[in-house]
């Protein structure tokens, strides 16, 4: 018996003044409008990323953290880390833990047997007050504002603000998320009041008005980012930390800081610049692994072989083992990652590359390159698990009419169910990154920054602005970027081709394969080694990232959207 299957796909746009890329209709019209109105990249990656925050404030807003990338082609630019910290009342025995070992599906985040751990007990990492991390998304978002934009913090919050005082209609993500989530609005008040007015979920068309979060906003409008870090704001979401049990306290709030990194991360591939976040993020998984490809031919292998897909799967294996052994916010970091991230390197792991058959990769020798040998260094950490939903993303890129661009990614990490006090801001759970046992290299340690999956990327093509590109999908997020490199560089795909295209997933072990590469390419990969287990996208869900992407092809931008799950649109001027 045969049935037929979906043709998943996104139209194409093409624009010559500047574009928008975003996870939201509305929001990608905002950030074109301010494109029109004379703005920069940066000014609409910034605008684009507040209302983000309103519109999907389950995944993302000022309650959480992110990452952003900036290119400016004249010259300048750079990278900023205002990912999320650990409270200072944390530490690596805060959370109990249960025996019990969550078993790897496409249903979770953790899609491995290897480095897994044990559930921290009543989910208390992932759900409710003692989940919540000190947010850094207002810090960055403005930082990035007064040294590359061109407009005001006002400027930039109006659409924002306009959004949640006035509402907008409920769209289908938005609702689905909402009613997945019952079971955490029926436990907070505050959080139910907002998403389950008369007790009943948000449905599709329903104007959804946050009076609170409008509020908040309205009064950062005036005061700036204080309001949130030192004012009443931050002691609102200090004082309802304190009254739950969590661990987020004013102190905290006020000596934040983003990092800063004036040269953003570099490297290449085929050729083509590439520049990233450094740091406990993804960009340095991605970089290592497409410097692991690259030391191999790839020429005659099309999209979906599985002569191709083994030699991907394995090199993400290598650099996945490097990954959870070496990277946390941990002394000798910036050494370490610039090592995992090094040419040189890439070559010694590529030596362990077996193209005839899949292996179970040991962690590289990265002391003997960097010529160190440190008396103590953690352990491995592993893979977060599951507790809570995993909405908790979003992604954007700007491109303006001088070719500036911008490549943001920004999360609550998923939906931990708190709304703080009386502002109205959705608080993150970014406490679920951190591994719960001690002595590991992700483990909680006061006022660190766990390991997040965020990678937003900026290409160049001989110096000059040439594709910005990011993913929302939690642990599947650099697994997505990298084949959409690959796709579009080696397969010769437009880049919303090679973002549509159907792909795989793996971590450790086993492969997560999207059906539609066929039945003929699951069994040369059986034979090779590999277990797999099929699942395909459909529009409403995905068990893959979402990216999103523009791109130049001559003068002309043009846009690529993943077309399923989360509903995500081009904007060109």
């Amino acid at each position: 018996m045969k049935f037929s299957r979906p043709v998943l796909a996104h139209e194409e746009i093409e624009s010559d003044q500047g574009m928008v890329t975003a996870q939201h209709r509305i929001g990608a019209e905002i950030g074109a409008q301010v494109l029109e109105r004379g703005g920069n990249a940066v000014d609409a990656a910034i605008t684009t990323a507040f209302a983000m925050g309103v519109l999907q404030p389950l995944m993302n807003g000022i309650g959480g953290g992110g990452l952003i990338v900036v290119h400016m082609e004249g010259g300048g630019g750079g990278a900023i880390d205002y990912g999320m910290q650990v409270p200072a009342l944390a530490g690596p025995d805060t959370y109990e833990l249960d025996d019990f070992l969550e078993p790897p599906a496409t249903t979770s985040q953790r899609y491995a047997h290897r480095f897994s751990y044990p559930r921290v007990r009543e989910n208390a990492n992932v759900e409710g007050h003692t989940a919540i991390a000190t947010p850094g998304t207002l810090s960055g978002l403005v930082e990035a504002l007064d040294k590359w934009g061109t407009i005001s913090l006002d400027q930039a919050l109006s659409p924002a603000i306009r959004l949640a005082e006035n509402g907008f209609p409920v769209g289908y993500h938005l609702a689905l998320a909402v009613y997945g989530s019952l079971g955490h609005f029926m436990k907070l008040p505050a959080t139910r009041a907002i998403f389950c007015p008369d007790g009943t979920p948000l449905t599709t068309g329903t104007i959804f008005v946050q009076a609170a979060h409008g509020r908040s906003l309205r009064h950062i409008s005036t005061d700036g980012p204080d309001a949130f870090y030192r004012g009443e704001i931050a002691q609102m979401i200090s004082d309802d930390a304190a009254a739950h049990g969590g661990y987020l306290r004013k102190e905290d709030l006020a000596q934040y800081r983003p990092i800063v990194h004036e040269k953003p991360m570099l490297g290449s591939y085929r050729g083509y610049g590439m520049k990233g976040v450094s740091g406990t993020c993804a960009g340095p998984t991605v970089f290592e692994i497409l410097n692991i490809i690259e030391n191999f031919d790839l020429s005659g292998l099309s999209h979906g072989s599985p002569e191709l897909l083994h030699l991907i799967v394995e090199a993400i294996k290598l650099a996945v083992v490097d990954r959870f052994t070496f990277m946390g916010d941990v002394g000798l970091k910036q050494l370490l990652i610039s090592t995992l991230t090094s040419k040189a390197y890439a070559r010694e792991r590529a030596k362990a590359l077996d193209r005839s058959a899949a292996t179970a990769p040991r962690a590289g020798d990265l002391w003997s390159v960097m010529e160190c040998s440190p008396d103590a260094f953690p352990a491995p950490a592993g893979i977060p698990l599951d507790g809570a939903i995993k909405e908790g993303t979003t992604t954007l890129t700007t491109v303006d009419k001088a070719r500036n661009a911008v490549s943001l990614t920004q999360t609550n990490y998923s939906f931990g169910g708190v709304v703080a006090g009386g502002s109205g801001i959705v608080m993150n759970n970014g406490m679920g990154w951190c591994c719960p046992i001690p002595g590991t290299v992700n483990s909680v340690v006061p006022r660190s920054r766990p390991l997040n999956n965020m990678t937003p990327m900026i290409l160049l093509r001989d110096g000059r602005f040439y594709a910005a590109l990011g993913a929302s999908g939690g642990r599947r997020i650099w697994t997505a970027i990298v084949q959409s490199i690959v796709n579009h560089i080696d397969c010769g795909m437009s880049l919303q081709e090679a973002i549509q295209a159907p792909r795989i997933h793996v971590e450790s072990d086993d492969i997560l394969m999207d059906e539609r590469l066929g039945d003929g390419v699951r069994a040369v990969l059986g034979d090779l080694g590999h277990l797999s287990e099929l699942e395909t996208p459909s529009y409403v869900s995905s068990p893959y990232a979402e990216p999103n992407g523009i791109w130049t092809d001559g003068s002309v931008l043009r846009s690529a959207i993943y077309p399923v799950a989360k509903p995500s649109f081009a904007a060109g001027i």
